[in-house]
């Protein structure tokens, strides 16, 4: 296949011999020359840095009040327990947030197949080991899985609205479902001649996404980035003044939390508590949001911010 007189690949495959839930081999070829790094280097970057996942951002253990304790009746103290869940991988199913719970007081190891959600959520390393109870302690435990991107360090969850309340360990999270991309150019033959090239990328996830579904998001990505360059785009000005006509004022509290300057933490903490639009926040009070699992003072304060610049504001 031609286009605009450059041969275009005429094959396009995964290799189902090392074919795995976590890994895939992708085979694109021909490629006209350089064409293969252009696209392994841009897939790979996309791949690595900008595809969502899903990762513990919070630990509460019953009766611990810092991440440096011990539990009695418990094998690993409390920074090991940490590391442990920190390797839990799991899939929220089409869930941006949810809490997947440990209650253990019987003799045993508990591993990350005993964790238990409302929800139907997916773990995939079931075997992944939590902690190991001698049968004189009891474990009850919560952790906070949130769907997000790339990597938000234990100490940075603040700035992203999350609060550092009392007896809550916060998590570095690494939300990338890939864990590694690897590509290497071959010369492939079109006719006569060989100085094609022949691109063969490896990709392998944690899991809870696989290799195809992985290189078609990165795809996505830069498909869309692609699309917008032809037409052009110039900065948009925020109007500094709102309808207050009846039609204009159902559309803008209509507008869903997403689409506001709230920020996107924030945002998952208040649609876990059902908050969905601009109208079901300006319904509420502050201690209606202060109720929300996960909402704390600095977080309230951003809401009223963006709500201050849509020109609303808080139930009194």
């Amino acid at each position: 296949m031609v286009f605009k007189s450059l041969y275009l690949p005429d094959m396009i495959r995964w290799d189902e011999e090392s074919r795995t839930d976590a890994f895939g081999r992708l085979e694109i070829v021909p490629l006209e020359r350089g064409f293969g790094r252009t696209l392994g280097n841009a897939l790979r970057r996309v791949l690595l840095s900008s595809l969502e996942g899903f990762a513990p951002v919070s630990l509460t253990i019953e009766g611990v009040r810092h991440e440096f304790s011990t539990i009695p009746g418990v094998v690993e103290d409390v920074p090991e327990i940490v590391l442990n869940v920190k390797s839990v991988i799991v899939n929220l199913q089409g869930e941006d947030r949810s809490v997947l719970r440990l209650d253990a007081s019987e003799q045993g190891s508990y591993k990350a197949g005993d964790l238990k959600s409302d929800k139907d959520i997916r773990v995939i390393n079931r075997s992944q080991e939590i902690a190991r109870l001698d049968g004189t302690a009891r474990l009850s435990m919560e952790i906070v899985f949130e769907k997000g991107k790339g990597f938000i360090a234990s100490d940075e969850w603040v700035l992203h609205g999350r609060e550092d309340r009392n007896g809550e360990i916060l998590l570095d999270s690494w939300f990338s479902p890939v864990r590694k991309v690897n590509f290497q150019i071959q010369s492939a033959r079109v006719g006569d001649r060989t100085d094609y090239d022949h691109l063969i990328m490896d990709v392998t996830t944690d899991g809870s996404i696989g290799p195809e579904e992985a290189v078609t998001s990165a795809c996505e990505i830069l498909i869309e980035h692609l699309r917008m360059i032809p037409g052009g785009l110039e900065p948009e000005e925020r109007a500094e003044t709102i309808d207050e006509g009846k039609e204009g004022n159902e559309d803008l509290l209509a507008t869903p939390i997403e689409d506001t300057d709230i920020p996107t933490r924030v945002g998952n903490v208040l649609k876990s508590g059902g908050v969905r639009t601009l109208g079901d926040l300006s319904g509420m009070t502050e201690d209606d949001i202060l109720g929300i699992s996960g909402f704390g003072p600095s977080s309230l304060d951003m809401v009223k911010k963006a709500l201050e610049v849509q020109g609303l504001k808080l139930k009194d």
